[in-house]
């Protein structure tokens, strides 16, 4: 919605300003430290183009993938293509866990355990799709892995979302101009970024249209009999 564009000019005027951007989840931060975060949730292909850019321009950030999601595949050949390919790009890969489609939370242990045997990581933090009742009980463990909204994360940083379309250009002007400068934690949701379009409905229906023509590649090579 916003473009490519947009976001490297908040990149660079977070630069300007001193901050540095980082993928570790577990060192202390100074005042200028970024934990720049990804939720991809709808997909995969956006979060590669968001990640090739921010590596462009030398910026590192920590992308979160689902595994349970109705929208993308993580497990298809060319989804982990590009999961790896962001690897390789030096950024970090983790999960996106929804706790909504199970009736226990101790099955992210499985999704735990898949993710790191598909991409040969260590999960050392990972995003809850959906928080609920991790936005009133921050400090929900998820079986010895920290999770992004933990008071460390959540409320000790600075933390700014984009979040349904949100433009983060002035709360990051209106927090780089306070005095109470902090350690910040910012979500950013690829499928906003990525095109420029005017609205989030315009954005989610150019999303759709963009996966329709790809579904229909699909069938055409996995059946000679469609014709569409």
């Amino acid at each position: 919605m916003f473009g490519l564009q947009k976001y490297g000019s908040i990149l660079n005027r977070l630069y300007e300003e001193g901050f540095e951007f980082s993928t570790d989840w577990n060192a202390g931060s100074s005042s200028k430290t970024i934990l720049m975060r990804h939720d991809v949730d709808f997909s995969v292909e956006d979060a590669f183009s968001l990640a090739r850019f921010e590596n462009s321009i030398n910026v590192n950030s920590t992308y979160f993938f689902m595994l349970s999601s109705n929208m993308y595949n993580l497990l298809s050949k060319r989804n982990r293509f590009l999961v790896n390919q962001i690897k390789e790009m030096n950024h970090k890969v983790s999960l996106h866990f929804d706790p909504t489609v199970y009736s226990a939370l101790n099955y992210f242990i499985e999704e735990r355990g898949a993710f790191q045997s598909a991409f040969d990581v260590e999960l050392d933090i990972v995003s809850i799709h959906r928080p609920g009742k991790f936005l009133t009980d921050n400090n929900v463990d998820l079986f010895g892995t920290k999770q992004t909204y933990q008071d460390q994360f959540f409320k000790e940083r600075k933390y700014i979302s984009d979040s349904g379309g949100r433009d983060v250009s002035d709360q990051l002007d209106s927090y780089i101009r306070s005095e109470d400068i902090r350690p910040i934690h910012i979500l950013i949701h690829p499928v906003w970024w990525v095109n420029k379009l005017t609205s989030p409905t315009d954005t989610l229906i150019n999303w759709q249209r963009r996966h329709f023509e790809f579904i229909a590649e699909e069938i055409r090579s996995n059946c000679k009999t469609y014709v569409g």
